[in-house]
């Protein structure tokens, strides 16, 4: 039987239809092929120092550093560096906290290094204010200090030491994955001058453990609603005051450096940890920014308050 036009126009677009199937298949898995080609070939650049591909920081930024921190990335004067969270070692830094917690393998800390132009004071006094950390931190819609310690100095009298229990929780903006709270101990040590300001502080945060929180003296807070417990392996925000001064014009020039080390486990099983790693790499340099705004808004606020008192006790008003 003869085919009708209506049948081989029919047939003539289901070939087509196959055609363009089969083109959109291999165009797609070029895109996969050429995507896992370049991810593989950034994670051998990342690993292998000795091949100058990236830019090098100055000595003056990482002189410091521990050498197991990686250059990642520069956000403008922020410089964000990575190392791997080692599951093995025993003594590694973040160990105890790792067999406690069960970590997963393949996650990294991340490190954000700044030296700004704004006063350790200045900076510390908006970091310590931590209801007021919201307006600032990175994803962070709530957090609570419970139980701080008075300042108390160490044995040596060359330290000022405080203590308290943290709660914060994170909003994740990922579909279908729950706020992540993280309750910690918050510990400060802080270097004083003769002056009573300070020469460096440093926060430092790690998770309580499972019996810690069961504890009833601890009297940690209960989990929230619709949260899912985030741990804390633990990190630091180190403030250094550096102060250089002109004898000529009897000038003092003083600036911060800023070190933010998290290292943070959102247990996130759902999630590959190359997923986990690239969502969490900008949390500590957007945190650090936004602590240098703030901390800039209350310096010049601050400057504003005195130049209108320096000016009303120069100028009373008469009423």
């Amino acid at each position: 039987m003869a085919n009708t036009p209506e049948k081989e126009s029919h047939h003539h677009y289901f070939l087509h239809d196959i055609s363009l199937l089969k083109s959109l298949t291999v165009t797609w898995l070029a895109i996969l092929l050429s995507g896992t080609l370049l991810h593989q070939g950034l994670r051998y650049f990342h690993d292998h120092d000795h091949i100058q591909i990236r830019p090098r920081f100055s000595t003056s930024s990482t002189s410091h550093s521990d050498p197991s921190w990686k250059h990642l990335e520069s956000h403008g004067d922020v410089e964000l560096l990575r190392r791997l969270i080692d599951l093995e070692d025993e003594n590694a830094e973040y160990a105890s906290m790792v067999r406690t917690f069960d970590t997963v393998k393949g996650l990294y800390a991340h490190r954000a290094v700044a030296t700004v132009d704004i006063p350790i004071e200045s900076l510390v006094h908006v970091f310590r204010d931590t209801p007021g950390s919201v307006e600032w931190a990175k994803d962070l819609k709530e957090a609570e200090e419970y139980h701080k310690s008075g300042v108390h100095h160490d044995k040596k009298n060359k330290r000022q030491l405080q203590s308290s229990i943290v709660r914060q929780r994170y909003n994740v903006p990922i579909p279908g994955i729950s706020d992540r709270e993280f309750l910690m101990h918050k510990k400060m040590t802080a270097i004083e001058n003769r002056d009573g300001t300070h020469s460096k502080v440093t926060y430092e945060f790690t998770s309580l453990t499972p019996e810690e929180e069961l504890d009833p003296t601890s009297q940690a807070p209960a989990l929230c609603t619709g949260c899912t417990r985030g741990i804390n392996l633990g990190s630091k925000w180190i403030f250094t005051a550096h102060v250089d001064e002109d004898d000529g014009s009897r000038s003092t020039t003083t600036t911060t450096r800023i070190e933010a080390e998290v290292a943070v486990d959102p247990k996130t099983p759902n999630l590959s940890t190359f997923f986990i790693n690239n969502f969490q790499k900008s949390w500590p340099h957007v945190s650090v920014h936004g602590l240098m705004k703030v901390a800039r808004h209350h310096l010049h606020r601050d400057g504003d308050v005195q130049v209108t008192n320096s000016f009303f006790r120069l100028f009373p008003l008469k009423i």
